[in-house]
């Protein structure tokens, strides 16, 4: 998307321009020669940067997010999976693989993306392993779990696919981790791809191809 022009009105601020236009307070303030503190003027023209045309998380979940230090080269691989379930919660999974699974860390995966069905559909939650940078409990291999992030989409896609909103945070939210975590696109994997032992998941309907259409 391309740039526009915005002209500056009675009781605007560059924070409030920024969450108007959904774009990062830094990245405006650069883009016009400001600091984030700048007082800006009535009638005064703003450059307001066009977005990435690749999907792209919101700004206030991508400033929580950057908040966690992240040791560079902590991660190899980011790997997709699906919870085989209609509907799920991060707090719901958190307590399955903590009291049924007897996982230590809990919740076996570092981010969970919502169908509608007990999180907001596309909705993005960070779990305890990606805000502690501790390894996953995802894969059938320790050591992949060493150095893989895993991303688990509620929803069972053996059955139908995930929904446009989940499928653009997914690829929103694999935007953002190849480029905090130094990766590439050769990083992104499904379970199926990856695991050491045979596994269908994320399931036969999940959209691969389309996906990777969407990361940059």
């Amino acid at each position: 998307m391309a740039d526009k022009i915005h002209v500056v009105r009675k009781g605007e601020t560059l924070t409030g321009l920024s969450r108007l236009y959904d774009v990062p307070l830094k990245e405006l303030a650069k883009e016009n020669d400001l600091t984030t503190s700048s007082k800006i003027k009535i009638g005064e023209k703003l450059v307001i940067p066009g977005k990435n045309s690749a999907p792209q998380i919101a700004w206030s979940l991508k400033r929580q997010l950057d908040r966690i230090p992240v040791r560079s080269r902590r991660w190899k691989n980011i790997v997709i999976h699906h919870s085989a379930t209609p509907n799920g919660t991060l707090k719901g999974m958190d307590r399955y693989h903590r009291e049924e699974r007897h996982m230590q860390n809990g919740l076996a995966y570092h981010f969970v993306v919502g169908n509608g069905k007990g999180m907001k559909d596309g909705e993005i939650a960070a779990g305890e392993r990606w805000t502690g940078q501790i390894a996953g409990g995802h894969l059938a291999s320790e050591s992949l779990n060493q150095v893989s992030l895993g991303i688990c989409l509620v929803g069972n896609f053996e059955q139908a696919e995930p929904t446009s909103r989940q499928l653009e945070s997914l690829a929103g939210l694999i935007n953002y981790l190849i480029s905090r975590c130094g990766l590439s696109r050769n990083a992104v994997k499904t379970h199926q791809q990856i695991n050491t032992v045979f596994t269908r998941c994320p399931g036969r309907k999940f959209p691969v191809k389309k996906l990777m259409e969407m990361v940059s």
